[in-house]
């Protein structure tokens, strides 16, 4: 196929794409690839109005000059993503390309609107139609097809890298193709009826542009925001860590995203007390050297001894976790740890409720409560808090 001929043409070694110099590459391709496609279309949509003096036809020329400029947008935003930390920015720019996915997506919500504007226009003010004319109707066809190659180009590299950038780019000229074969479908309607539909059809249009549009931004705002991380990747993760002779548990798993290819991690391991803490050292370095090389992340761990041995502590836990579900089967605890004295036992942990629960201290109260009722010598002291995962 034609894209993957120019990706392995223009991007060096373009299976690391979790490299930041490949991932470089791959946007400076779609950029480029976006400005001269845009550019002919453009071009040859301008000479297809002129042809059948159709406005709505000119109208989709400057359509894709400003898709031209969304690609120049996309360019730069990989520019300045790729660019390396600094004492500003020590953990790099990858969150630029949300931000120019985001410009994407504006541009997108202006054109939608001016598509509005002149359809509205065209409702008021019907005038004539539209004249048929062969090479005319011969240049939509042939930019609907360019286009669909470039919603399915943008898209399978936007996938590839994961890029909401490009994925942006994918549904730009997704919506081109709809626009294009509208006014084409329309042009042709126009010749059989007594009255223009090209207003109606060119309003329904661009609402569907605009709703695009904000769903992109509602794509792209959602990780500035701190969304939940890939629930594939945690479980890789946990998964990664509980496989090494000496961790017993995990918690408090957090996943920042400083963009693609940029993911710091860090999370608590649960490992034995009476086991040496230089052992316990040497297996979380091994865990944090493994999680880079598998998932290209950074991790910080912190180890958390626990009491594994204790007959009295293991039965106390499952006495504490039999209660918990009791009360709330969503809950779950970590760090248990048993505080023995001569009038009374605490017992500590945390206890981690869901973000759907408003009532967390409640819960937490209710477990004091169980506890207590189920032995009075018996203090829980609970640390509420969420899941970052």
């Amino acid at each position: 196929m034609l894209s993957d001929a120019l990706c392995r043409r223009f991007v060096p070694n373009n299976d690391r794409t979790d490299d930041p110099k490949v991932r470089l590459a791959y946007g400076r391709l779609a950029g480029i690839v976006g400005i001269v496609c845009n550019l002919l279309l453009c071009g040859l949509k301008l000479l297809a109005g002129v042809l059948a003096g159709s406005l709505a036809m000119v109208a989709d020329a400057f359509n894709n000059l400003s898709d031209a400029g969304s690609s120049v947008v996309t360019l730069i935003g990989f520019k300045m993503a790729g660019a390396p930390a600094d004492d500003d920015h020590p953990f790099g720019h990858g969150r630029m390309e949300y931000l120019s996915a985001m410009g994407v997506a504006v541009l997108i919500i202006i054109a939608g609107f001016e598509l509005a504007t002149e359809a509205v226009n065209k409702m008021l003010h019907p005038g004539t139609a539209s004249t048929f004319n062969l090479i005319a109707t011969l240049i939509l066809a042939v930019s609907i097809a360019a286009k669909l190659w470039m919603a399915v180009f943008n898209r399978r590299i936007g996938k590839k890298i994961r890029s909401d950038a490009l994925c942006a780019a994918a549904l730009d000229s997704r919506n081109d193709v709809i626009c294009t074969g509208v006014v084409l479908v329309s042009s042709l309607l126009n010749l059989m009826l007594d009255f223009s539909i090209d207003g109606y059809v060119g309003m329904a249009v661009a609402l569907f542009v605009i709703w695009s549009g904000f769903t992109v931004i509602k794509d792209t705002v959602s990780p500035l925001l701190g969304q939940a991380p890939d629930p594939a990747l945690v479980q890789g993760i946990q998964q990664t860590v509980l496989s090494y002779e000496g961790v017993v548990g995990i918690h408090d798993l957090i996943v920042h995203d400083y963009g693609p290819g940029r993911i710091f991690v860090s999370l608590h391991a649960e490992v034995p007390e009476d086991q040496p803490i230089s052992k316990s050292h040497d297996v979380i370095d091994n865990i944090e050297m493994e999680l880079q090389e598998k998932f290209n992340i950074l991790a910080c761990i912190h180890m958390d001894p626990v009491d594994t041995d204790n007959p009295e502590t293991l039965r106390l836990k499952a006495v504490v976790i039999r209660l918990m579900n009791e009360v709330d089967e969503s809950l779950t605890l970590h760090d248990f740890r048993v505080v023995s004295g001569d009038t009374h036992t605490n017992l500590l942990f945390d206890l981690v409720i869901p973000h759907s629960c408003q009532n967390g201290q409640e819960l937490a109260s209710r477990l004091r409560e169980a506890v207590h009722t189920y032995d009075p010598k018996l203090f829980a002291v609970i640390k509420v808090e969420c899941s970052y995962t």
